[in-house]
């Protein structure tokens, strides 16, 4: 297919995956920098894209998902007067796939496990839990336009001049000890044990939502006078902001959820650990310097399930318990050495 010179990409999944695709920005710049793209994302998320500084992504469109029906069909309208050359759906659920096919389009694609698939153009495999990394699954959809390269994903908050004025940049560690699964959050108690390992004059930042404040109050009182001091943030960032300060840490460890992808697309060196959920789903950690961190022995139980779950089904949430601390200590200690500010 010839150079196309409007397309629309759907992704209205969480975070994560908002912040993954861009890496399909990039492949489209760099490819092929006349195409005009629209993106459309949750409701929420669209401010992450105030980070992402390229002009060929000339409209950002949101999905209410309190508000289905009425979104959806907003946007069908608004869609179908934009007369898109393609629509790339990276979603694999029926909402979207009609979406995708009721626009007018002059082409369709999608992966193959989308409930309306039939009805694409292009359907696309979708290879999961192989060790494929999700930038991987994504950019197959846009393969048969511009080729198999992969891109990293990018984000780059250092323009929006929003920076903390408490913080100095690259001499704090970002710490994520949230995640919207359970089984997916390395255990208080273990990030605790992780803190007191390392120098007392090391800046510690703990990052989260509101709703994750619970566990960075948990840390952050353990350590009531110590002489450790701890920028407990949880709750006070914006999207933008968390970027921003995620970008200008000196390194940051993550569960496996949003804040890991933004680590990736701002190249922050990150320590990626992994619970209930394996590397092998394909949402590892893409920045130049990483390590992933996840229990030694091999559970019969691990994983658990594709996403995390509530609880442990287990109860002895092994996979989290049985990670030893030291390891976490050793990857700071190595990125230090290895001059990584």
């Amino acid at each position: 297919m010839s150079q196309a010179s409007k397309v629309l990409i759907i992704q209205t999944a969480f975070l994560g995956d908002a912040v993954l695709i861009t890496s399909l920005l990039e492949k489209i710049r760099l490819e092929s920098p006349s195409t005009l793209v629209h993106l459309l994302v949750r409701k929420g998320l669209e401010d992450i894209f105030k980070a992402y500084t390229h002009d060929h992504l000339v409209q950002v469109w949101t999905y209410d998902k309190r508000n289905k029906l009425a979104s959806w069909w907003s946007l069908r309208n608004d869609f179908a007067k934009e007369k898109f050359d393609q629509v790339f759906v990276a979603q694999r659920f029926f909402g979207m796939g009609l979406l995708s096919i009721s626009i007018g389009a002059k082409k369709v694609v999608g992966f193959v496990k989308n409930p309306l698939s039939l009805f694409f153009d292009e359907k696309v495999p979708h290879e999961f839990g192989q060790g494929k990394h999700e930038t991987e699954r994504n950019t197959e959809l846009l393969a048969s336009w511009l080729g198999p390269q992969v891109h990293k994903p990018f984000l780059n908050a250092s323009h929006l001049n929003n920076f903390p004025v408490d913080l100095q940049p690259k001499k704090y560690l970002c710490i994520s000890p949230g995640s919207v699964w359970e089984t997916k959050r390395f255990p208080v108690h273990q990030w605790i044990e992780f803190i007191r390992l390392l120098p007392l004059d090391q800046e510690i930042v703990l990052m989260g939502s509101t709703a994750e404040k619970h566990l960075s109050d948990e840390i952050e009182e353990a350590f009531m006078g110590s002489g450790r001091y701890i920028h407990n943030t949880c709750g006070r960032f914006n999207l933008q902001e968390a970027i921003a300060v995620y970008q200008q840490s000196l390194m940051s460890f993550v569960n496996d959820s949003g804040p890991l992808h933004i680590c990736s697309a701002v190249n922050t060196p990150t320590v990626a650990i992994f619970c209930s959920t394996i590397p092998a789903f394909g949402f590892g950690p893409l920045a130049e310097q990483n390590k992933i961190i996840e229990v030694k022995e091999k559970l019969a139980c691990r994983p658990c399930g594709d996403h995390g779950k509530k609880s442990c089904p287990e109860i002895h949430f092994n996979c989290a318990n049985s990670m030893d601390v030291q390891e976490m200590l050793q990857a700071y200690q190595a990125f230090l050495a290895s001059g990584s500010k």
